[in-house]
């Protein structure tokens, strides 16, 4: 929780909603090229280490189980390729069923050249490059031969599933496996680890065939990307940086995007001056794509100064913005919004359970120098036990608006008048 959140699998960009945030610094590039015993002594640590250093590793899965896992692992070894060996730990750490448990995807593992969001029951391409540029906003429904949802199912032995954590977190994890090559290549999606034929269906119903070729991420295909929005709206602008704000005069509203938590002191005092030098008539806190850090930095320079602000801390003058990719200590901030300010919460639901196993610790295999997170506590922050944290008005993503580069979050802010949060979500 108060360290960065742990990143499975780092796809194109961080704040697509459809990606997780890049690995905090590890000490070492993974080395994945190991002995059949090398592997073995990793499994052991694995499996030794995990169940002494997690909060209560079998909340989830029983011992005898995960036991059982490790053992068929370990028999397995001479007969799986490396990759397929950390897909099996992978899967392995899953099963203990909490977003703060898992392994980092090591850094050699290629990414094909998309950039893949769910929109309801469809998942979008909105991100790749110029020589793949037909896919763009075309829908995914086949890698090699197996249908989209064969694949997604298979995807998710990669993770907590939504009975663990919720439909939000699945959302917004799921399409960080899916364009990995190792990763399909272990599950059975595709036989060949350099290349892989998508299909892909356009507005029209007409459906084609893409070669993807995956490539090591160097960071220089964010460079190439192009984007299938028409225009980008406030909440994807500035994509690298983690803390910024604007001014909206014809509104007065000041817009914070709040997508991480370093030198939040200096930021939040930078914005409080600003707020106390303009006249302000809307704050509008967007956390849509802050994937955590350390919450109690969030409550004493951030969150709980509110009440410091009368004239803001009044309901539909002060907004706090969420959605899937809202995980960890953002989730946690949202919630004390909601508890300890006026704020009106507007999003999709967060992509994290409030009451779960977090703080989350880490531990780096001895020979293959893989990085295994692991929650060290158990956090309630809401009396009752409800898979996610709600909106009090919810409004979805859809691809309509997405290509638009339309935001119908701040339009209903913007709009907003007392009483208007009772619709619940907008269709």
């Amino acid at each position: 929780m108060r360290k960065p959140r742990y990143a499975v699998g780092v796809v194109i960009l961080c704040g697509l909603g459809c990606v997780l945030p890049a690995a905090p610094a590890r000490p070492a590039r993974e080395e994945l090229e190991l002995s059949q015993v090398q592997w073995r002594e990793d499994v052991q640590y694995f499996a030794r280490e995990l169940p002494k250093r997690h909060k209560n590793l079998f909340h989830t899965i029983p011992r005898a189980q995960f036991e059982q896992a490790v053992a068929e692992l370990q028999a397995s070894i001479p007969s799986l390729s490396n990759h397929q060996i950390v897909v099996r730990m992978l899967q392995i750490a899953a099963r203990v069923g909490d977003g703060h448990t898992g392994l980092h995807v090591p850094g050699a593992f290629k990414r094909y050249p998309v950039g893949l969001y769910w929109f309801g029951e469809h998942l979008r391409v909105i991100a790749t490059t110029k020589e793949h540029e037909q896919a763009l906003g075309t829908r995914v429904v086949k890698i090699g031969q197996l249908d989209i949802d064969e694949v997604n199912a298979r995807i998710l032995s990669c993770f907590p599933t939504a009975e663990n954590e919720n439909q939000w977190y699945v959302m917004n994890t799921g399409p960080a496996f899916i364009v990995r090559a190792e990763v399909l290549n272990a599950l059975g999606v595709v036989p060949d680890l350099e290349r892989a034929p998508f299909t892909f269906e356009d507005d029209q119903g007409r459906r084609f065939t893409l070669e993807l070729i995956p490539v090591v991420p160097d960071g220089t295909l964010n460079a190439r990307l192009l984007w299938a929005a028409a225009s980008e709206p406030l909440t994807r602008q500035k994509r690298g940086e983690r803390f910024w704000f604007t001014y909206l005069p014809d509104s007065r509203t000041v817009y914070v995007s709040f997508r991480g938590y370093d030198s939040l002191g200096a930021h939040a005092r930078e914005l409080y001056r600003f707020i106390d030098s303009h006249a302000t008539d809307r704050l509008v806190i967007d956390m849509r794509q802050n994937g955590g850090g350390d919450f109690l930095e969030g409550r004493k320079h951030f969150g709980l100064r509110r009440k410091q602000r009368p004239e803001i801390n009044q309901r539909g003058r002060l907004f706090v913005v969420i959605g899937r990719q809202t995980f960890s200590a953002a989730m946690v901030n949202a919630i004390d919004f909601r508890k300890e300010t006026n704020a009106l919460l507007v999003g999709e639901p967060a992509g994290e359970r409030p009451n779960s196993y977090s703080e989350n610790d880490e531990m780096t295999l001895p020979n293959s120098r893989i990085v295994v997170s692991y929650s060290t506590e158990y956090y309630k922050f809401l009396d009752e036990d409800v898979s996610a944290v709600m909106p009090d008005r919810r409004i979805d993503p859809t691809w309509v608006d997405y290509k638009s580069g339309r935001d119908p979050v701040m339009e209903w802010i913007l709009a907003y008048r007392p009483g208007q949060e009772a619709g619940g979500a907008v269709p």
